[in-house]
């Protein structure tokens, strides 16, 4: 997927919290990973096709996560878009069973650095790297009101 008009939701809450925040979040078939702004933060990720999301999508967004946040002690801090195509982002899934693996990859990141991750990813799931399958996020569609 190319970035450009993504929706990001800012997710804040306890660190010690957010590995099993990211597991409700991945349960609720939302998108999101651990967030380089810190410990305490997540970022969850939505695209509806559009490169200007409406504000009433991006409500749409930021309602589906709170939802899924009921319990966590994470709450919805931030919501914009992501106006730049400096990346595309695909998700990592495991090729036997299609389960996503809770990482988004920049594939236009150096081979070296890609390669990498994708390593790591693999040993931190017991399966082999060749068992990574890059696909593209599906679209977001807010449920009509």
């Amino acid at each position: 997927m190319n970035v450009r008009g993504a929706v990001y939701v800012v997710l804040r809450g306890p660190a010690g919290k957010r590995d099993r925040t990211l597991a409700a979040l991945k349960a609720a078939g939302i998108f999101a990973e651990r967030s380089v702004r810190g410990p305490e933060t997540i970022e969850a990720f939505f695209h509806g096709g559009d490169e200007r999301p409406s504000p009433r999508f991006m409500d749409a967004c930021a309602a589906h996560v709170a939802k899924a946040l009921i319990g966590t002690d994470f709450a919805v801090a931030e919501t914009g878009t992501i106006s730049t195509a400096a990346a595309s982002r695909r998700l990592a899934c495991n090729r036997r069973t299609g389960e996503w693996l809770g990482a988004f990859i920049d594939t236009e990141a150096p081979e070296r650095a890609r390669a990498e991750t994708l390593a790591h990813l693999a040993r931190e799931h017991g399966i082999d790297v060749a068992d990574i399958e890059l696909r593209d996020p599906p679209e977001f569609r807010p449920p009509a009101s």
